[in-house]
């Protein structure tokens, strides 16, 4: 898997903000030199992988379009067991770019985003934080998380989450349209991370996989229930006394 090898800040406006991102995630703020792959900070942050580039916007282009019609995400609600009275606690083990965290969270869901590579990480903390001072949005940074870690070494403390969420991102056999975000994470992040094995075998309350829609299961388990969509299902697992 490839990783960013540092931080070039464009906008000298912005050089305080790299800096913080270059200690937290420990990688060099750079100068002149541009390597294989880094995040550029400037009006707009973008990750470069070699030639192909990647931004990401929670309040603009095609997602935003999902976020203006999120309560609609009537599958996501089912899969997580959603309630309009209770806020669950999510851990979102395969964070990618942060868009189902992002969902779950306008659902008034508290989220804790594992993401191991460290160029999403700021991808997504930046997209939190360039986010227009409005209270909805407001309460979606209050509420959502990122921590730049490989999901395993929560292995042991699910139990201290309502669910479990894993989005292995697969890469479809067949030749389903891609989009250019899904395109670049193909080739930047290589083979695709997938801990559902692991995660079903530790102390969870509620496990939610999310496959392709004629994807084989992840788990032999045929007390699962799925909730099915036109590409995508959610195969949900229980322990305990929870209840779909």
């Amino acid at each position: 898997m490839a990783d960013i090898e540092g931080i070039k800040v464009l906008n000298l406006n912005l050089k305080e903000r790299a800096k913080e991102l270059s200690k937290k995630y420990n990688v060099p703020l750079l100068t002149s030199e541009s390597p294989e792959t880094f995040i550029s900070i400037d009006d707009r942050t973008i990750l470069h992988s070699g030639n192909n580039k990647l931004e990401n916007s929670f309040s603009e282009g095609k997602f935003y379009a999902r976020i203006s019609q999120y309560q609609s995400e009537s599958l996501l609600k089912k899969a997580i067991g959603w309630q309009s009275t209770a806020q669950k606690h999510i851990l979102d083990t395969t964070g990618g770019l942060g868009h189902d965290a992002f969902i779950l969270t306008m659902l008034g869901q508290k989220i804790t985003v594992l993401e191991k590579n460290k160029g999403l990480c700021v991808l997504i903390e930046e997209a939190l934080s360039n986010l227009p001072n409005l209270p909805y949005f407001n309460d979606v940074r209050n509420n959502m998380s990122v921590i730049n870690s490989d999901s395993r070494a929560f292995l042991q403390s699910v139990e201290n989450y309502d669910v479990v969420y894993v989005d292995p991102m697969f890469n479809s056999k067949k030749k389903l349209k891609r989009t250019k975000q899904m395109e670049f994470l193909d080739n930047y992040l290589g083979e695709y991370d997938d801990p559902s094995v692991e995660f079903y075998e530790s102390n969870f309350k509620r496990l939610v996989i999310k496959k392709e829609l004629k994807a084989a299961p992840s788990i032999k388990d045929y007390s699962a229930i799925s909730f099915k969509g036109s590409s995508v299902r959610y195969d949900v697992y229980l322990k305990g006394k929870n209840e779909f």
